[in-house]
């Protein structure tokens, strides 16, 4: 397996459960309630797959969460009683796992701190891609993926990093509280939440039937006469799809990107 010296992570998509009705209280006074939305991958199911694979690659298992260490029992108990997870790391990759109810979807990212640290994508995909609500997931440079998803210039003021040549846009609120922000939308390496899926490429994902269905089986059918994609059913559900060796980073693979965006989404 080829070397790297870039950080990546594993994002994953699954469906949401219907709607129950129920509301939760966040506070009294204003009462305020809220519905909350839960995965159809529990955080339980998410959890135990995570714990499979770090023993399997025999990676760190000792779990921290903010800046804390926390007790395998305690957050399993509490994966198991909420069906609530969120974040939380080992010394060289932090896990999230969540619901995005407005974009009707839980997903599970897996990032590493550290280059090469989680062994193998594949091994990460294999236990989440056989679940029968999965949708898709793909692998993504960190550095390349947060800069072509960041639009507030604080951020780039923050990293001292220039943002002067980039297109800029109005964030579309009224004053006082408009504001200029970095216009992303053409950017090759951007994601944008949609209802039940999101729109991304990687240079290597896996898309199941749910995928299909929401962005239209018709798209299955241009993705196999894609030249540069090479594809593998790995189960009756879903299809593993890769178009390059190593994750995109910059923009001397525009073309490609923009091209496979195309095929996918439109």
């Amino acid at each position: 397996m080829m070397a790297r010296d870039r950080s990546e992570k594993l994002r994953l998509v699954f469906t949401l459960k219907p709607r129950s009705g129920k509301t939760v209280t966040i506070t009294e006074k204003p009462k305020i309630e809220v519905q909350r939305r839960y995965g159809e991958l529990s955080a339980l199911e998410a959890l135990e797959a995570i714990l499979s694979v770090l023993g399997t690659l025999q990676l760190d298992d000792k779990l921290h969460a903010n800046g804390r260490p926390i007790k395998l029992n305690n957050l399993l108990a509490s994966a198991k009683n909420t069906d609530h997870l969120g974040q939380f790391e080992t010394t060289t990759l932090v896990f999230n796992y969540g619901a995005v109810a407005n974009a009707e979807l839980c997903q599970v990212i897996i990032a590493e701190k550290i280059a090469g640290a989680a062994i193998d994508w594949e091994k990460w995909a294999a236990p989440f891609i056989v679940s029968p609500h999965f949708v898709q997931a793909w692998i993504a440079d960190v550095e390349y993926d947060k800069w072509q998803n960041t639009e507030d210039p604080l951020i780039y003021k923050a990293a001292n990093r220039d943002y002067s040549s980039l297109p800029m846009r109005s964030n579309g609120l009224p004053p006082p509280v408009e504001q200029m922000v970095i216009d992303i939308s053409q950017n090759p390496g951007r994601w944008e939440f949609r209802s039940g899926y999101i729109e991304a490429v990687g240079s290597i994902m896996w898309l199941s039937d749910l995928f299909w269905r929401y962005v239209g089986s018709n798209r299955k059918e241009w993705l196999a006469e894609f030249s540069q994609a090479k594809t593998e059913q790995l189960t009756e559900n879903v299809l593993r799809v890769e178009v390059f060796e190593t994750s995109f980073k910059d923009q001397s693979t525009r073309d490609l990107q923009d091209r496979l965006r195309n095929v996918l989404y439109g």
